[in-house]
């Protein structure tokens, strides 16, 4: 698994055995096909055979800038991205699947609510954000985030007898109502706002104070270092794995 300090991850899981379980959910079986998983009939049988459990695990990474063709196991050429590729070669490659926006703050509404991201509340022009990009991205100096009313996949997920767990950048709203606890996630670590503005963005210093790295609700590391923040994500989501 590659982690990525610009991605978002979320990690819900239940006691199921994490690597089967999560085999098994993306796995639609089909042993007459021999090139599924790129290992040959007899092999893509032994996934197969793996039952799936009734809760599977569900692990959503989701990474900014990252176009169709940038990963080796879409096709491109130099990149080197061997985590991804076994999970491509594990599981399985779509090949139509759309962000609901180009930028950070609009998609990511739309991955968690499943709705337009107007419709909960993130739009271009919108008290806080920041209208230069066009979408509605929110800023360090935003007072708002998605809209309180709207439910996420983490709450509906809880009732079902998940364990929810939030990892990275959030951009969503940085007051402690907007927060991933606040959302339905029973933990997260990681930059509650733009990376970007972890980088000497004196404007944003002089409302927010350095860029902080929080655990759930309360800062853990001021300033944020983002060149090295991979370890300390790698850290966290291995201690929620094994607590979970």
């Amino acid at each position: 698994m590659l982690l990525i300090a610009s991605s978002l991850l979320l990690c819900i899981s239940t006691l199921a055995p994490f690597a089967c379980a999560l085999n098994s959910a993306l796995n639609q079986c089909d042993p007459s096909d021999p090139g599924r998983n790129g290992a040959g009939g007899e092999q893509h049988k032994q996934h197969c055979s793996v039952a799936l459990p009734e809760k599977p695990n569900i692990i959503i990474i989701y990474g900014d800038d990252v176009g169709y063709g940038d990963l080796n196991g879409y096709g491109h050429p130099t990149s080197s991205t061997p985590n991804l590729d076994r999970m491509i070669d594990e599981g399985m490659i779509l090949t139509q699947f759309y962000s609901a926006a180009p930028v950070c703050s609009p998609s990511r509404t739309s991955l968690l609510t499943g709705r337009l991201f107007p419709r909960a509340g993130v739009y271009s022009g919108q008290p806080g954000s920041n209208s230069s990009t066009g979408g509605g991205v929110f800023s360090p100096f935003s007072n708002g985030g998605m809209n309180l009313s709207e439910i996420t996949v983490a709450q509906m997920l809880k009732p079902l007898g998940y364990a929810t767990g939030a990892l990275g950048k959030w951009h969503l709203g940085i007051k402690k109502e907007y927060l991933p606890t606040s959302r339905g996630f029973d933990s997260y670590f990681g930059v509650p706002m733009t990376q970007n503005d972890c980088h000497s963005n004196v404007e944003a210093e002089k409302h927010f104070g350095p860029c902080p790295i929080l655990h759930n609700d309360t800062v853990a590391i001021q300033p944020a270092d983002v060149q090295n923040i991979d370890a300390a994500y790698v850290n966290n989501i291995k201690d929620f794995m094994t607590l979970h």
